[in-house]
C-alpha cells in the first residue's frame, strides 16, 4: 500500500525499515553536525541557506489538518489551451502588416471517475463486517490527498484554475475573500440494506435492454450494488431511471468505462442534497436542483507523524485525506442492523435536476463500498474493549485452563508435561527418519520463560539431526533446533537471489583464503621456492648483486659464490642451472588439504581475515552498516538476508506459533525470542553451497556477521539493535484501527534512582499486522525493566472515530462543544483545563427545543420518525463557530487561544472526533505480572543484551581414521630431478655453449626463462586422403562460400510486429500506435570456425514517411530494447549522427568480461525493440533496407576492444523490413 509522505519519500521496503530509519537518522544528524563544527571552524565554506530537509518534519503524536487539497486542474470537462502570437515585420515598407497567429489544443486530464485505482484506501471505519454503535458516523481513509478533489463537486465554486488565480491574487495583496472550503466529488453515504435493494421485477425491466455485458438475471452483491458500462446506464429507460453521469463529463470513450451503481430511491435522495429551514422542513431549492454546499464540511485532509503504526509508520510522515459520512445508524434498533456505506461520486450531481415523479430511482456510481453493523443501545464499545484488552497481560503459552490439571496431578508424567508446556512447548506429529509415526515437543523462537545460551548448541550443522534433544524423563524428542535448522535452509533455497549471493560469497572467501594458506605452507617449508610479485620487486636490488657475483669463484676453484640467504640460487652451466628452481619430491610435497590439521587450522584463520575484508565499507575502517557504501556487494545481499531473519522475516506463522490456543481471541501476549532457535535458523540459511570437508566459509560469514552485531555505527550511541522481546495482540480493535499507534516507554523514575541513561536505541524494531485483528511487535528491551516500563497503545490520528454526538436517541441529541486551538502546543497546554468541554447543546426532535436544530431526526418534523438521521450542515458547523468565538480565555502572554472566523472542515472535524483512548499497560512488577518476571534471566533485568552467534564451530564430514595422511609439510631438502642428461654430469662448467650443441624438446620444455612463455602444441585430426578418381576440377559444382571454413557467420535477420499471425512483416493498426518490434536473429555458421563476436550491429536509418527513400521510423523514444532468450547478451539503442543521417543503432553487445564470445556456441540473438513509432505506407507496402554488420576480436590474449584489435565485416544477407499499412495485405 503506498503512502503519501507530503516530501520526499524515506520509506524502506525492508522488515527492519524501523531500525534502519533510525539508523540513518542518527546518521545524518551526525552528518550535519560534523558540517555545522567545521563551518563554526571556516574549514567548511557556507554555501548559504541549507536545502536539507528537517530530519522530522512533524512531531510524533501530533497532527496538521488542511480543509483541502485541491490540484492545479481537475478531471472532467474538456480543458483548452490557448496560444496567441503577434509577429512584427522588421521592415519600414509599406503595407507590411502585423501577422496575428493563434491556436487552440483541448486535453483531458485523468483522474479516477468510476473505479478507484488499487491501494486508494487505506482504511475503513466501522471496519467492513464489524460493529459500533449507532452515534458513529462511517468514514473512508484515502491514500491520495487529492482524490475528494480532482473533480469538480460543485461547480458553483468555481475551476481549480480559478481557485488557483484567487489565491495568487491574495497572495499579490487583493482583498479577495479567502477559500476555506471546497466541496469534495466524493461523499459517503450510508444506507439500510432495504433502502437499496430493488425487487426482481424492476431488476428485469430496468436492465431489459442492456448489452451482455450485465449479466441476466441481473442480481445485486452484497453492498446493493450493480456493475455495468456507462453505455449501458445511458440505456436504463429514463422514466424509472435518472443519473448524473451524462456524456459532458468526460471524453467519448468514457462511455466504455464500467463502474459499480447504486439506485437510491427519490425521497431519500432529495433529503441527502437539500437545505433544511428552521422548522426542520426540507426546501427543495427554486431551480429544483440539488445543493451540494453541505458536503464540503465532511472532506479535510490530515498529514500526521508515522511513528509507532504498522502501516503509516513506513514513512516519517504520511498524509491521508478523509471523506465522513452524514448519516447515523438506527435508534431504536433491538437487534444488531447491517448497513451499506458507499464511496458515491456528485460529480454532476449539482447540474442534474431532481427527479420527477414518475421516475423511482436515482444511479449514482460507488466507487467503494462496505457493509458494518450498527449494535443496539448499551452494548460493548471501545473503550470497554480497551479496558478489557488490558485484563488479558500474559505470556505466550498454552492457557492455564489446560496446564493446571496437569500441574496438580499425583503423576511425574503428567506434571513433567506441565512443565514443558509451561516452557512453551506443545506435542506435534512427527516421523523418525526410518518412516516410524511418533510424537514429539516443539517449541517455537518465541519463548514464554528465559532460555540460556546451551552448552551443546555451539557447533554448526549439516543435517540438523545433531541438534535434536531427548526428554530423557518423558522418552519424547525436542525437535525445536532441528526445525528451526530446516526453516532456515528451506528459505534460503526459496530465495534465488540469495543463494546466488551466498554462493559468491563463499568463492571470494574461499578463493584468496586457499591462496593465502597454501602460499604460507610453502613458504614455512621453504622461503624461496615461491616467490609472490611483491617480494620480486623488493628483491631486486639484491638479485642484481647476486648476478654480478654468479661467476665469481672460491678458493677451490669448483664452487662459486653461496647464494645470498633467502634470495635465489643461481648457478653457472645450462639453462636449467642459470635459472635453477628447487624443486621438492613427491615424499617432500606438504599436504594442501583439509586432512591435514595445520592446514586447516591456518584455513580458519585466513577465511576469518577475508571475511572481515569483505565485510567492510567504502569508508575506510569502518564495517558495512547499511548506512555506507559496501566493499563487496554479494556482502550486502547476504548480510541484509540474515539480519531480515534474525527479525524472524518471512518465518512461517505455523513455526512462529505452534498451537493457536497461545493465542486467544481479544488478548495480549509477550514473550522472549530464543536465540538458540535463531542461532539455528542462520546454520542452516548459509548450510548452502559447502563443498569442502571442513565448513570454515560458513564460520568466517557468522563471525563477520557477529562483528557487523556488535558495531557500534557512525553517530550513533548504541550497538546494531536485535530484538529479544515481543508481543503479539489480538483483537477487534487491530482491524478497527490497523495503524494502532504502539510507544515503547521507559520507566524514566526507576532510570532515574538507578543512575541510568534512557535507551538510545529505536524502541520498536519491527511493527506488522501479522493479519486480520493480529498485531505484533519486536523490542530489545525486557518487558518490567527501568528501559521498557509502560506499553500503551493509542487510537491513530488518521483512524480515529467520528460521531454525531456525545449522546444520541430518538429523544435527543446531547453535543459537547469542545475547545479547539489555534496557538501552538506550548501555549495550549498553558490552559489546565483543555480536555474539558466548552459547552453543551442538547436539542429535541419535538418541542420547544426542536427549533432550528442541527440533527434532522425524520423526513417529517415533530411526528417521531428516525428514518433519516443526517446531520444538518452548514447549521452544525455554524453552531461550533459561534460558541468557539464567545469562548474569551487567553494564554497567560494575553494571546487567544482560538481566533478565527470561518467554519471550515478541518474545524468541523475536530469536533466530530469521538474521544481518542488511549490504553497505557503498566509492565513493572507486581503480582499480575509475575508471568513476565521469567521473560528475564533469574539474576534480574540488565542492560540490553548482544545477541550474537554462537555456533562457532565448523561442521565437519565424517572421515574414515586412516584418511588423514599426507606428506609431513616440514622437510627443508628437495630432491634434484636429473632428467636433462645434456646439462648435467659435466666436471668443468663453462658459460659457453659447445657449437654442435642442440637441446631436445624436453629439455627446451623444462629450462625456459621464467618471463617466457611456452607455446602450446595443438593435436588436431588426421586429415582424410583425397579420392584418386577425381577427374577434372572443372567437372565440380562450385564452391559454396559460406562452405568455406575461414568465411564469417551469417546473420538472418526477420523483423515484424509482436503478432503471432505475421511473423515477417511489420503490420500497422488504426490508428497508428506504438508497437513492439521483434527482431529474430539466427546465426548460420560453420561448425570449424572460430570467430569472436565482440558486436552485432543494427542500423536503422531515421525520418520521416514517403521521401525520397522510405524510412522505417521518425524518431525513437521507446521504452528501449530487451533480448528475448539468450540472456548471455544485451542490446543497446543507440541514436548517432551519420554523416548528416540521423540513424538508430541496435547493438546486441555479450555479457562477458573479456568483452567478445565465442559465435560457435551462439545460435540465436532475438530480441524485442519495445514501443516503437512506425511510419505509415498509406496503403502502399512499404520495404526498407537495413544496415547490418558485425564487430569480431582478432587477438583473444589482447585485452583491449580497439581498433587494432577488431574486424568490422558486414553480413552477407540483406535485411530488409516490409510494412503493410493494412492487415489484409498480410494475408
Amino acid at each position: 500500500m503506498g503512502i503519501y509522505p507530503g516530501g520526499k519519500s524515506v520509506r524502506i521496503d525492508s522488515p527492519r525499515h524501523l531500525t534502519l530509519r533510525h539508523a540513518r537518522n542518527l546518521v545524518a544528524v551526525h552528518q550535519r553536525n560534523v558540517r555545522l563544527a567545521l563551518r563554526s571552524s571556516g574549514e567548511l565554506q557556507d554555501e548559504g541557506e541549507s536545502s536539507e530537509e528537517e530530519i522530522d518534519p512533524l512531531p510524533a503524536g501530533q497532527q496538521k489538518l488542511n480543509s483541502y487539497w485541491a490540484p492545479g486542474l481537475e478531471a472532467g470537462k474538456e480543458h483548452i489551451v490557448s496560444v496567441e502570437q503577434d509577429i512584427n515585420p522588421n521592415t519600414t515598407k509599406k503595407g507590411s502588416k502585423k501577422l496575428h497567429l493563434t491556436a487552440e489544443q483541448g486535453f483531458f486530464v485523468d483522474a479516477p471517475q468510476f473505479s478507484l485505482p488499487d491501494g486508494s484506501v487505506h482504511s475503513t471505519y466501522p471496519p467492513a463486517g464489524y460493529s459500533d454503535d449507532h452515534r458513529i458516523l462511517p468514514h473512508i481513509v484515502l491514500t491520495d490527498p487529492h482524490l475528494p478533489w480532482e473533480r469538480l463537486g460543485s461547480p458553483k465554486q468555481g475551476t481549480n484554475a480559478e481557485l488557483r488565480e484567487k489565491v495568487r491574487l491574495m497572495a499579490l495583496g487583493s482583498e479577495e475573500e479567502p477559500v476555506r472550503n471546497r466541496v469534495p466529488w466524493l461523499v459517503v453515504l450510508s444506507f439500510d440494506q432495504s433502502e437499496l435493494r430493488l425487487p426482481p421485477e424492476d431488476l428485469d425491466k430496468i436492465f431489459s435492454a442492456t448489452s451482455d455485458g450485465v449479466i441476466k438475471p441481473v442480481k445485486q452483491s452484497s453492498t446493493m450494488t450493480v456493475n455495468m458500462s456507462i453505455a449501458d446506464l445511458w440505456k436504463l429507460p429514463t422514466s424509472d431511471v435518472i443519473t448524473p453521469v451524462t456524456p459532458d463529463l468526460g471524453p467519448e470513450s468514457m462511455k466504455d468505462s464500467r463502474g459499480d451503481f447504486i439506485f437510491v430511491q427519490p425521497e431519500i435522495f432529495k433529503s441527502f442534497f437539500s437545505t433544511w429551514d428552521e422548522d426542520n422542513n426540507r426546501v427543495i431549492p427554486e431551480n429544483n436542483k440539488a445543493d451540494t454546499l453541505q458536503y464540503q464540511y465532511l472532506a479535510h485532509v490530515r498529514k500526521i507523524n508515522g511513528s509507532g503504526m504498522a502501516l503509516a509508520g513506513v514513512e516519517n510522515t504520511a498524509v491521508f485525506s478523509i471523506v465522513i459520512g452524514n448519516r447515523s445508524g438506527p435508534l431504536d434498533n433491538q437487534t444488531p442492523t447491517t448497513m451499506c456505506a458507499h464511496l458515491v461520486s456528485i460529480e454532476g450531481v449539482e447540474d442534474m435536476a431532481f427527479p420527477s415523479d414518475s421516475q423511482r430511482y436515482v444511479a449514482l456510481c460507488s466507487l467503494y463500498s462496505w457493509n458494518y453493523t450498527v449494535l443496539p443501545p448499551d452494548t460493548l464499545n471501545v473503550p470497554d474493549a480497551f479496558e478489557h484488552l488490558g485484563r488479558t497481560l500474559d505470556v505466550l503459552r498454552a492457557p492455564e485452563s489446560i496446564i493446571k490439571p496437569l500441574r496438580d496431578a499425583p503423576d511425574k508424567i503428567r506434571q513433567r508435561i506441565a512443565s514443558r508446556l509451561d516452557d512453551g512447548y506443545t506435542l506435534v506429529k512427527y516421523r523418525t527418519q526410518t518412516g516410524e509415526p511418533t510424537v514429539a515437543l516443539y517449541r517455537g523462537p518465541f519463548t514464554p520463560t528465559y532460555v540460556p545460551d546451551l552448552a551443546h548448541l555451539t557447533k554448526s550443522s549439516n543435517s540438523s539431526v545433531d541438534l535434536q534433544i531427548l526428554d530423557k524423563e518423558l522418552g519424547i524428542m525436542d525437535i525445536t533446533y532441528s526445525i528451526a535448522w530446516q526453516t532456515g535452509r528451506t528459505m534460503a533455497l526459496g530465495d534465488e537471489v540469495f543463494t546466488a549471493a551466498l554462493n559468491r560469497l563463499r568463492t571470494a572467501i574461499h578463493g584468496p583464503a586457499m591462496k593465502t594458506v597454501k602460499l604460507q605452507t610453502i613458504k614455512d617449508i621453504n622461503d624461496i621456492s615461491f616467490r609472490t610479485k611483491d617480494e620480486v620487486l623488493e628483491d631486486l636490488p639484491e638479485v642484481i648483486q647476486s648476478l654480478a657475483n654468479i661467476h665469481i669463484r672460491r678458493d677451490d676453484g669448483n664452487n662459486f659464490a653461496p647464494p645470498v640467504p633467502g634470495q635465489p640460487f643461481f648457478s653457472p652451466g645450462g639453462a636449467k642451472k642459470r635459472w635453477f628452481r628447487p624443486k621438492m619430491g613427491r615424499s617432500d610435497l606438504p599436504n594442501m588439504s583439509f586432512t591435514d590439521l595445520d592446514f586447516e587450522q591456518r584455513y580458519k584463520a585466513a577465511a576469518v581475515d577475508v571475511a572481515r575484508r569483505l565485510a567492510g565499507s567504502k569508508s575506510e575502517g569502518l564495517l558495512y552498516d547499511e548506512t555506507n557504501d559496501p566493499v563487496s556487494t554479494d556482502w550486502m545481499i547476504v548480510l541484509s538476508w540474515l539480519v531480515d531473519k534474525m527479525f524472524l522475516s518471512g518465518v512461517p506463522a505455523h513455526s512462529l506459533i505452534p498451537d493457536p490456543t497461545y493465542l486467544g481471541p481479544e488478548s495480549l501476549r509477550f514473550f522472549r525470542i530464543d536465540k538458540n532457535w535463531v542461532d539455528s535458523m542462520i546454520d542452516g540459511a548459509l548450510s548452502l553451497g559447502n563443498h569442502s570437508l571442513v565448513d570454515d566459509d560458513r564460520v568466517a560469514i557468522k563471525t563477520a556477521l557477529n562483528l557487523y552485531i556488535n558495531s557500534v555505527p557512525q553517530g550513533a550511541k548504541h550497538r546494531i539493535q536485535i530484538p529479544a522481546y515481543g508481543f503479539y495482540l489480538r483483537s477487534d480493535l487491530v482491524t478497527m484501527f490497523p495503524d494502532l499507534r504502539v510507544e515503547v516507554l521507559p520507566d524514566e523514575e526507576a532510570l532515574f534512582a538507578a543512575g541510568e541513561e534512557p535507551p538510545a536505541g529505536a524502541p520498536l524494531l519491527r511493527h506488522n499486522i501479522v493479519t486480520d485483528g493480529i498485531m505484533m511487535g519486536f523490542m530489545d528491551r525486557l518487558p518490567g525493566s527501568n528501559q521498557f516500563g509502560q506499553l500503551v497503545f493509542t487510537q491513530p490520528a488518521h483512524q480515529q472515530r467520528f460521531a454525531v454526538a456525545r449522546g444520541l436517541d430518538v429523544n435527543e441529541i446531547k453535543v459537547n462543544i469542545r475547545k479547539q486551538y489555534t496557538v501552538d502546543q506550548k501555549t495550549r497546554e498553558t490552559d489546565t483545563g483543555r480536555h474539558d468541554k466548552l459547552t453543551q447543546i442538547i436539542t429535541n426532535p419535538k418541542g420547544d427545543k426542536s427549533k432550528d436544530n442541527i440533527f434532522i431526526w425524520g423526513s417529517k418534523p415533530g411526528q417521531g420518525l428516525n428514518d433519516l438521521r443526517i446531520l444538518r450542515l452548514p447549521k452544525y458547523a455554524d453552531v461550533q463557530l459561534e460558541e468557539l468565538e464567545k469562548w474569551k480565555q487567553t494564554a497567560p502572554d494575553g494571546t487567544p487561544y482560538f481566533k478565527d472566523d470561518t467554519a471550515t472542515s478541518a474545524l468541523f472535524s475536530m469536533q466530530l472526533n469521538d474521544p481518542v483512548y488511549k490504553l497505557t499497560v503498566d509492565l513493572k512488577a507486581h503480582p499480575e505480572n509475575e508471568s513476565l518476571a521469567a521473560l528475564g534471566p533469574s539474576s534480574g533485568p540488565s542492560a540490553t543484551e548482544v545477541r550474537m552467534l554462537r555456533q562457532l564451530e565448523p561442521a565437519r564430514m565424517a572421515m574414515h581414521p586412516g584418511y588423514r595422511q599426507g606428506g609431513s609439510g616440514v622437510s627443508s631438502q628437495f630432491t634434484r630431478y636429473n632428467d636433462d642428461d645434456d646439462d648435467e654430469g659435466t666436471t668443468g662448467v663453462t658459460f659457453q655453449r659447445h657449437g654442435e650443441y642442440v637441446p631436445t624438446v624436453k629439455a627446451l620444455a623444462k629450462n625456459l626463462a621464467p618471463h617466457v612463455r611456452h607455446i602450446p602444441t595443438i593435436s588436431a585430426h588426421k586429415l582424410p586422403r583425397p579420392s584418386e578418381a577425381i577427374s577434372s576440377f572443372a567437372e565440380h559444382k562450385p564452391r559454396d562460400r559460406f562452405s568455406d571454413p575461414a568465411s564469417a557467420p551469417r546473420y538472418r535477420i526477420t523483423v515484424s510486429s509482436n503478432i503471432g499471425s505475421h511473423w515477417d512483416v511489420i503490420t500497422l493498426r488504426k490508428p497508428n500506435l506504438q508497437q513492439d518490434i521483434i527482431f529474430a536473429v539466427s546465426v548460420e555458421q560453420n561448425q570449424s570456425n572460430q570467430y569472436m563476436l565482440a558486436e552485432l550491429d543494427i542500423q536503422i536509418k531515421l525520418g520521416p514517411a514517403k521521401q525520397d527513400e522510405n524510412y522505417l521510423m521518425p524518431t525513437y523514444a521507446g521504452t528501449g530494447a530487451i533480448m528475448l532468450t539468450n540472456l548471455r547478451f544485451n542490446v543497446l539503442p543507440q541514436i548517432l549522427d551519420d554523416g548528416g543521417q540521423r540513424v538508430l543503432r541496435l547493438r546486441v553487445l555479450p555479457r562477458a568480461a573479456k568483452g567478445w564470445i565465442d559465435i560457435g556456441t551462439v545460435k540465436e540473438l532475438g530480441f524485442m525493440l519495445g514501443l516503437a513509432q512506425v511510419n505509415e505506407s498509406l496503403g502502399d507496402p512499404t520495404q526498407v533496407e537495413l544496415d547490418v554488420w558485425a564487430i569480431y576480436c582478432k587477438d583473444a590474449q589482447n585485452p583491449k576492444l580497439g581498433d587494432d584489435n577488431t574486424v568490422k565485416i558486414p553480413n552477407s544477407i540483406t535485411t530488409r523490413v516490409t510494412v503493410f499499412d493494412n492487415p489484409q495485405w498480410a494475408q
